[in-house]
């Protein structure tokens, strides 16, 4: 199951991916890096967070 919203666009990264996972945490302007094929460095920056329901007060049980 593909987390709400998530459509496979280029720009975005699921959560259930690894590096989506090792992604949580960070804020708007963070930047991470990480070995890519052929030892290449990959790096991504938080641009954007769309919505965040536990910062919103919206808590699931």
């Amino acid at each position: 199951m593909l987390p709400t919203g998530y459509d496979g666009a280029k720009e975005k990264i699921s959560v259930l991916a690894p590096i989506g996972a090792a992604l949580l945490g960070l804020t708007i302007g963070q930047s991470m890096q990480w070995p890519g094929p052929n030892g290449k460095k990959l790096q991504v920056t938080i641009t954007a967070v769309d919505y965040q329901p536990e910062r919103a007060g919206n808590y699931q049980s």
